[in-house]
């Protein structure tokens, strides 16, 4: 996962079953039927700011219309109360479920969240974090889009007991709904040095893993990695979960990553499979999310590498 969001240019259309395609400027929302992978429980990583409106509901038409079920969108708090709400309807419309994210800084560590989220904040009538955090879960919980809260994104165990103590502030607002927690992983090791601290922080356990574009990491380890997470839960009454790679490291790479070029490339269809393969060989998690859409989307082959996606997750 990346920590550094990206503003997205680009608007997308509603994909059908002729088109697991580019994704294209529109503005229909007409409603087409859809098919789900055999396994149903997967979703991708978005960033499209609510206030961009219809733009953001175009693309969210196009993730369920390709199969997926489950989104987590790193700029949901961006926007009105309204937004969220007309966000939230058509996820519902359409099959998906919304994991509200919840993983701020401003929102940990109890920052002044007036001039971050000025909507919001301007409806709750409220300048810190308590009430903030309040207003939007009170907002959401009763929604039948809400899966859950997205409470941690490779934090730091430096933060772990701030997260800790804002995790069970969500936990006592909405009891009904989970909590996920993904941290990062290159190995067996470092999944367990970075998600065990932060078992009790939330109700499914998950690492993400992107193997491709490296020297040292490999597709095969996708599998043991997720056994371990799957361990790790049963251990403390959990669910598992698990974040594949779907995107380039040299998206994020400044300067140009390494090693180059293989470090530019995208994961192949097969690649993607086999990830996904490994997963519901080696553990049986409540979900699965593809990092990420949006990096998709501004890539150079936005086409090619949405269809390599849509395909791999049918299994």
């Amino acid at each position: 996962m990346m920590l550094l969001m990206v503003v997205l240019l680009s608007a997308c259309s509603s994909v059908t079953k002729k088109a697991e395609s580019p994704p294209k400027t529109a503005s229909t929302h007409m409603e087409v039927a859809r098919s789900y992978f055999p396994f149903k429980n997967q979703g991708v990583y978005e960033g499209c700011p609510l206030t961009q409106g219809i733009a953001c509901l175009d693309r969210l038409q196009q993730i369920a219309h390709a199969g997926f079920t489950l989104v987590m969108n790193y700029s949901q708090l961006y926007g009105s109360a309204q937004e969220e709400l007309a966000y939230a309807q058509k996820a519902a419309t359409l099959g998906i479920k919304i994991i509200w994210n919840m993983d701020y800084p401003v929102l940990r560590d109890q920052r002044d969240i007036l001039h971050t989220f000025p909507q919001l904040a301007a409806a709750c009538k409220c300048s810190t974090t308590a009430p903030f955090v309040k207003y939007v879960i009170d907002l959401v919980k009763h929604l039948p889009a809400t899966w859950g809260y997205y409470i941690g994104d490779e934090v730091s165990s430096t933060e772990r007991a701030k997260l800790q103590a804002f995790t069970n502030d969500i936990k006592a607002l909405d009891p009904s709904h989970p909590r996920l927690i993904v941290q990062g992983a290159n190995s067996v090791l470092t999944a367990k040095i970075n998600l065990t601290p932060f078992v009790n922080t939330a109700d499914v356990l998950s690492v993400d893993f992107y193997p491709v574009g490296t020297v040292d990491e490999s597709v095969s380890e996708t599998g043991q990695i997720a056994q371990f997470v799957q361990s790790l839960a049963n251990q403390h009454g959990k669910q598992s979960a698990m974040v594949l790679q779907a995107y380039s490291r040299s998206e994020y790479a400044d300067p140009p990553c390494s090693p180059f070029p293989a470090c530019t490339t995208y994961p192949t269809m097969d690649e993607m499979r086999q990830m996904l393969d490994l997963v519901l060989k080696d553990a049986h998690p409540a979900l699965i999310l593809w990092y990420s859409y949006f990096d998709i989307l501004r890539s150079d082959n936005a086409s090619k590498h949405w269809n390599d996606l849509i395909q791999a997750a049918k299994g």
